[in-house]
């Protein structure tokens, strides 16, 4: 059954908010295939779960955390280059190179520079995650950076971009794998670990403490 399928299967369901887990399964006719595919293709059960409108923690719950199950873009998973959306002097691009494993089978990192009208390939930080998420306006970018000491081991810290006041703010408060979803207000929305021990993130980027503000130029 393709995506389509899915999801006009799951569309059908009329009070699919009102129901529970196995009713929008059983009335939307997709719990045999849903059952396969838990087993056998994590990736359609999510796109099943997505289509009912399962919440993402219950869907990592129920799926289960392993990297094949995750939404992309993810840490290990995310594209090269990352456009604001928007034309003329708000234009703006994150590009990642040098994107390489942090270990066997971790989330991966590497250098990410800027680029706007003003700007040409300015890199933001030599170790960052992904995937970074813009603002609504474009004005704003929320990008992992990854950071690693001797008592700590290896752990990320969240940056922002402003592309009108040509800063980069990185915060003090530590993460373990930041999968960065959406700005909504004064947060960022997202998740810390999807893989072990998923947390909800709202991140409050307004009242963290910040560790350091610098320049882009």
């Amino acid at each position: 059954m393709t995506k389509k399928e899915i999801y006009e299967k799951a569309n059908s369901v009329i009070g699919i908010e009102g129901m529970t887990g196995n009713e929008r399964l059983f009335a939307s006719g997709l719990m045999e295939l849903f059952d396969a595919s838990k087993k056998k293709d994590k990736y359609t059960a999510r796109i099943i779960l997505e289509a009912l409108k399962f919440d993402e923690l219950s869907i990592g719950r129920i799926v289960g955390y392993s990297t094949d199950s995750l939404k992309y873009p993810n840490p290990w998973d995310f594209p090269n280059e990352n456009k604001n959306g928007q034309e003329g002097e708000n234009k703006g691009t994150l590009e990642y190179t040098n994107l390489t494993e942090i270990g066997m089978g971790a989330p991966i990192g590497g250098i990410c520079k800027l680029s706007t009208n003003e700007l040409n390939n300015i890199i933001i930080n030599k170790w960052c995650g992904g995937p970074a998420i813009w603002t609504r306006n474009g004005l704003k970018a929320a990008i992992p950076i990854w950071e690693n000491n001797l008592f700590n081991g290896t752990f990320q810290k969240i940056g922002i971009v402003d592309l009108k006041k040509h800063t980069m703010t990185k915060y003090k408060k530590k993460f373990r794998v930041l999968d960065l979803r959406s700005f909504s207000g004064d947060f960022i929305i997202g998740f810390d670990s999807p893989v072990h021990r998923i947390k909800k993130l709202e991140f409050d980027y307004i009242n963290e403490s910040i560790e350091k503000v610098t320049e882009i130029k």
